[in-house]
């Protein structure tokens, strides 16, 4: 079957159709508003979330500048205090002989951070199995994070200042140059 085999529709259809007709006619018709007051009224429920408009943004404003606030004194609380980078000095009680104390420190075995510096009474060389570790030229103090394991130096890391190694037969350099 295809389309031109269905017979056209009647001509008179829109006379089958009935008008329509107003409703019936209640006894509390009158009391209909032909003209409702402005209003909300056709919001239905985002009346009331428009109502609240103004309290959601105190609460919104209220609670920015508690984390504001909050954020700054955790900043201020974590950086309270001395420069972390700045290295703690100390002195010597006068008349202190500094001569007779040895200013070298031989490490073995393990993890540690070390430090070095040219002033008296600090350490100003560390013996490593295979490597000497010393100040470079120009530098007054460097610490550093070394690791030693069998009798192997396996890293070091400096974190201050500049360090030199000086290697012992058969080590190789963990230094960049």
């Amino acid at each position: 079957m295809t389309r031109d085999d269905l017979d056209p529709p009647s001509s008179d259809v829109a006379s089958e159709w009935r008008p329509v007709e107003a409703p019936p006619a209640s006894d509390r018709d009158d009391e209909l508003m032909r003209n409702p007051p402005p209003g909300e009224h056709h919001l239905g429920r985002f009346a009331g979330y428009a109502a609240a408009r103004r309290i959601r943004r105190v609460l919104i404003a209220c609670l920015a500048v508690l984390v504001a606030g909050t954020v700054f004194a955790w900043y201020r609380w974590a950086r309270r205090g001395d420069d972390p980078t700045a290295l703690r000095q100390f002195e010597l009680p006068a008349g202190t002989d500094t001569s007779e104390r040895p200013r070298v420190l031989a490490w073995s075995q393990g993890k540690a951070r070390l430090g070095l510096t040219r002033e008296p009474p600090g350490v100003d060389t560390i013996e490593l199995p295979d490597r000497t570790l010393k100040l470079k030229d120009g530098s007054d103090m460097a610490q550093f994070k070394v690791v030693v394991e069998d009798g192997k130096t396996t890293a070091i890391e400096p974190v201050s200042g500049e360090i030199v190694e000086l290697l012992h037969p058969g080590a190789s350099p963990l230094l960049k140059p």
